[in-house]
């Protein structure tokens, strides 16, 4: 059965109500964190801007209440990376002895301990391939919204030249937003093809 894509408006909420009672906001009332409450028989429904960010028994402490936030979070941001792991391997051009690495387990045991909320996905040599031009790739995408910072370098097989092949990019290509994580990683994969390709028909080195 295809996994349903990721609640855009849940996460938007739950991390702005992780973040109304969390580090300098740690202190900060519920009322001031704009959270609002609901009990239905023995649950207690907690609201941030009218969506439901979270259910709770009768009597939770703050800690259980940051905890449940960084839970629920975790389940959108699975569907977050497997709809734009699914995108990318079929849509990315992947240099030769290249592969793609999607940091998500060291994401999400950032995310539980501190709230950490950005997603590194990388395309980088395979250790043992010896190439004549090495691609470093790195695609930072933020959790709480389909948005990302792209970056993109290529270098020769000693390292001694190399080239940003985004510099000349527009902004909206390094720093992409969009509706979704699938347009998201839509969006990623033809700035990098295009900006990649014309450098792979030859060798870098001149």
């Amino acid at each position: 059965m295809l996994q349903s894509p990721p609640n855009i408006a849940y996460l938007k909420a739950a991390w702005a109500a992780f973040a109304g009672i969390s580090g300098v906001n740690a202190g900060q009332s519920y009322e001031a964190a704009g959270l609002s409450f609901s009990r239905i028989n023995h649950s207690t429904l907690v609201l941030k801007n009218r969506v439901q960010v979270s259910t709770m028994p009768v009597h939770y402490t703050r800690h259980e209440l940051r905890t449940g936030f960084l839970g629920r979070i975790e389940n959108e941001v699975r569907k977050a990376a497997a709809q734009m792991e699914s995108v990318l391997l079929r849509e990315l051009s992947i240099p030769y002895g290249h592969e793609l690495v999607i940091e998500l387990e060291e994401c999400l045991r950032q995310l539980r301990r501190r709230g950490h909320r950005s997603l590194t996905i990388q395309v980088k040599p395979s250790d043992h391939e010896a190439l004549e031009t090495r691609a470093q790739i790195e695609m930072r995408v933020f959790l709480d919204s389909p948005r990302a910072c792209v970056f993109a370098n290529l270098s020769d097989a000693s390292g001694t030249r190399q080239v940003d092949v985004l510099a000349q990019a527009a902004k909206r290509e390094r720093v992409p937003r969009a509706g979704t994580y699938a347009e998201l990683a839509q969006q990623i994969t033809e700035t990098i093809n295009a900006a990649v390709a014309p450098y792979l028909t030859e060798r870098l080195a001149a």
